[in-house]
């Protein structure tokens, strides 16, 4: 299935024509930032797009979750206002899907490098089978990728096995063992229907790189939730159950080495985000069905926010489409890509839309939220900062 769908992407997917634009403007909001206001009234279409040079000394892409929590919603504005340093915010964008009862993130968080969500697949109700859904992600030389990113995390004890989990933060599926750090909040989920783990409480002792050093501060309990304040907890369903049991009454120290694959440098920076929609200069939006699940309703025209990168990897292109009203018809998977490679877009990628797309430019909403209610709080965000040190 993967040769028939490659061969069908190398021959169908071709880049688009020249785009005219009815309306056209720009400003220069901060050194390497470029702010452009896009009208084409044929769409019609009314689109904001930031331009990103990356080899602008001190200009970084930073990661920000809704109230610096795993489990919380926030809007773009007010996590832009609240960022206090190193450097200064300029401008921000809505990112990763998340679940709209508690802002969790689907796909994985990485921020500052420390593994914030970590998983083995992307937690998404929608999709039309399981998978592991593209993520974007930008390095600590400041280079973007865009890749099927996922987490390898494993746990050392003396005496045993390694034992591979199956999440950092986030909870896959049955018979899994998974971690939750401070990352997570005050303490682990709540139980919930169908899921009453088996826990057993950590207390953090270091942490060095892909490597955490934590030692058991107690026994095994069955469902409820554990406090993370000492550093973290491990969290076992199904046949893992016994095994973590038998972890929390030997007690000791426990090793947990976590790395985020495929890459080839460490990573500063993940959002994830659904589908990618452009690869090497060409369209792969018409395939995203069969390549990434998605369904008809949510391939047709919708308020857009997307992510892409030039050929050179040099600049990133941050973009909002407006919809959902007659002024603005919002846009397709395939408008998107299309729209992208006019932009000079060489590899992109769909980030959540509808009434989540917002873009912020200098503290102010730059683009027109479609809820009637304004700007929609959300899961999570990427800022552009200045004055950063790389």
């Amino acid at each position: 299935m993967a040769a028939v769908v490659a061969v069908a992407l190398a021959a169908a997917a071709v880049p688009c024509s020249g785009q005219q634009w009815d309306s056209s403007t720009a400003r220069t909001v901060a050194p390497g930032v470029t702010h452009r206001r896009l009208v084409v009234n044929s769409g019609p279409w009314r689109v904001n797009v930031l331009k990103v040079d990356l080899r602008q000394p001190g200009l970084v892409l930073r990661g920000v979750r809704a109230k610096d929590s795993a489990v919380a919603r926030e809007t773009v504005r007010s996590m832009f206002d609240r960022y206090k340093g190193p450097g200064k915010a300029v401008a921000a964008i809505n990112t990763d899907f998340f679940n709209t009862r508690n802002g969790e993130s689907e796909n994985n968080v990485v921020i500052e490098g420390r593994i914030d969500k970590g998983i083995t697949m992307t937690e998404s109700p929608y999709d039309a089978f399981d998978n592991v859904h593209y993520q974007f992600g930008v390095d600590w030389r400041n280079r973007p990728s865009i890749e099927r990113f996922t987490v390898a995390a494993t746990l050392h004890a003396r005496g045993r096995r390694p034992i591979q989990l199956e999440g950092i933060n986030a909870w896959p599926d049955s018979n899994t063992l998974v971690l939750y750090t401070r990352a997570m909040g005050a303490a682990t989920p709540a139980e919930t229907v169908g899921r009453r783990p088996t826990l057993v409480p950590l207390r953090l002792r270091v942490q060095r790189g892909d490597t955490m050093i934590f030692a058991v501060a107690g026994g095994a309990t069955e469902g409820g939730s554990l406090p993370l304040q000492a550093g973290g907890a491990l969290a076992a369903s199904g046949s893992m159950r016994d095994e973590l049991r038998s972890i929390g009454r030997r007690g000791g120290t426990l090793r947990v080495i976590a790395r985020i694959q495929p890459t080839q440098s460490k990573l500063r920076t993940i959002v994830g985000g659904w589908p990618r929609v452009v690869r090497n200069g060409r369209s792969t939006a018409e395939y995203a069905s069969i390549v990434e699940g998605t369904f008809a309703r949510f391939e047709g025209r919708n308020p857009r926010s997307a992510v892409g990168f030039s050929k050179d990897s040099s600049t990133v292109f941050l973009i909002t489409v407006d919809g959902r009203r007659p002024t603005d018809a919002g846009m397709t998977l395939v408008e998107l890509a299309k729209l992208m490679l006019q932009l000079g877009v060489h590899d992109g990628m769909n980030f959540d839309g509808g009434g989540s797309t917002t873009m912020v430019v200098e503290g102010k909403v730059a683009n027109r939220p479609s809820d009637q209610s304004g700007e929609r709080p959300v899961g999570s965000g990427l800022l552009v900062i200045v004055g950063a040190s790389q």
